[in-house]
């Protein structure tokens, strides 16, 4: 069974085409190592505020075996909080 990594980064404030990039470049790296692969990006409804976002992204977070951090995660509350959570709840995290 494959394992699921979550990528939490900053996201609030930037282009959508550079946050789409930035993800993309790990999520590719652990497909590549036959990860199963959430982003925030992709689960995210554009439409409904910070508060909302970060909730569904925490649900879909608590699913995946391993949290993996952008170099920039400490730029982004909504990162700095998924990586507490993960890291209390004993989740492996990774940092890129």
């Amino acid at each position: 069974m494959n394992r699921t990594a979550y990528i939490a980064g900053k996201i609030t404030g930037l282009p959508k085409g550079h946050v789409q990039n930035k993800f993309n470049v790990v999520s590719n790296q652990l497909s590549g190592m036959g990860y199963e692969v959430i982003t925030p990006d992709a689960v995210t409804d554009d439409s409904k505020g910070w508060d909302a976002s970060v909730r569904n992204d925490i649900k879909k977070m608590l699913e995946c075996d391993e949290v993996h951090l952008l170099p920039d995660w400490q730029d982004s509350k909504g990162a700095q909080l998924e990586r507490d959570i993960a890291l209390r709840l004993g989740m492996q995290v990774v940092y890129h």
